[in-house]
């Protein structure tokens, strides 16, 4: 075996000791000298010539990494500029890590940790420090994560999944739906919605297209079983805007609302900008919107009772109506 010459193997040897110091310890506000880098190296035995240093810098950006040289009097200073994420983009996917609900706690901190490591020290320990653990209520589901990863390589390999879904009962217990049936599903995509994490797929059992919350998943099984292609009018995105709040089934319908106009930002929150609608008066405008009719989407439409009434079809008055009249009979 060709051993490599012991000078050659130090200065790459240095150049990475270099270039990982800078990316972990410097930034536009944490420079280092050249004489300080020059003893950095000296301790951890790479050496102390700031000529090879000086050399190194330069190989550095030849290579396109950011490092920035300035002056101060005749000193020398280095930091590292430009990273692929900037400190912005940090704070936002941090901030969504931590709202996401399907995460649990315990890989909420890791994945912050991660995303925080991408910048400085300094900047990291700013990132974390600003960070809001509050009281969002977050999935216990710590194998979330094995569970996507599965779905992704199906999905890849064009291969079915098999699962059990589970609920609580009324005593908090984990217990699997339809008594442990397994299911068997081809999936198709992965939506993330009303800080849900669904997966979407022709399900064997069904005989159709259903929806999975995925924190509710045990560890799908990969099955060597070819998955069901995707039906030919299966549209991803009217999939997304049908479901209200992505879970339950119900008849797929258009469904004129007279709405206060106090709701049209809740109107926009939940079916975008694009529903057709129209003024009724001074106070209200008419909306139609098309939904899949499941309890989830009536109770959405509790919310507002008093401010938005269903005006059609008659199938969707008498099933609001059946619903007021359940309600009241509870009281």
């Amino acid at each position: 075996m060709t051993r490599m010459p012991a000078e050659r193997s130090k200065g790459k040897d240095r150049l990475l000791f270099i270039l990982q110091h800078l990316i972990h310890n410097t930034d536009d506000e944490h420079r280092i000298s050249q004489q300080d880098l020059a003893q950095l190296c000296a301790a951890s035995g790479h050496g102390s010539d700031r000529h090879l240093i000086s050399r190194d810098i330069d190989t550095l950006c030849e290579y396109g990494f950011d490092v920035i040289r300035t002056k101060d009097g005749r000193k020398n200073f280095y930091h590292y500029g430009c990273r692929e994420l900037d400190i912005a983009e940090l704070r936002t996917l941090i901030d969504a890590v931590e709202s996401s609900v399907f995460i649990s706690p315990r890989k909420t901190e890791c994945l912050i940790g991660k995303i925080a490591g991408l910048s400085s020290r300094h900047d990291a320990e700013k990132l974390r420090a600003s960070v809001y653990t509050g009281k969002v209520v977050k999935s216990e589901n710590h194998q979330v994560f094995l569970t996507i990863d599965v779905i992704n390589q199906a999905i890849n390999e064009g291969k079915k999944i098999a699962f059990q879904h589970y609920l609580f009962d009324g005593d908090r217990n984990k217990v699997m739906r339809n008594n442990g049936e397994v299911y068997t599903v081809s999936p198709y995509l992965t939506i993330w919605k009303d800080d849900r994490y669904y997966l979407v797929g022709w399900a064997d059992n069904r005989d159709g297209i259903r929806t999975f919350r995925i924190d509710r998943m045990a560890i799908p099984k990969l099955l060597d079983e070819p998955a069901v292609p995707k039906p030919a009018d299966f549209d991803p995105e009217h999939y997304y805007c049908t479901l209200t709040k992505m879970y339950g089934s119900g008849p797929e319908m258009d469904i004129v609302l007279v709405c206060d106009d106090t709701l049209m930002n809740n109107m926009i929150d939940r079916f975008g900008e694009d529903f057709p609608f129209e003024r009724v008066d001074d106070g209200h405008f008419r909306a139609t919107v098309h939904v899949n009719a499941s309890g989830t989407f009536w109770g959405w439409v509790f919310e507002y009772v008093g401010r938005m009434r269903v005006e059609g079809p008659e199938e969707a008055r008498k099933a609001y109506r059946e619903r007021l009249a359940f309600a009241l009979d509870e009281l």
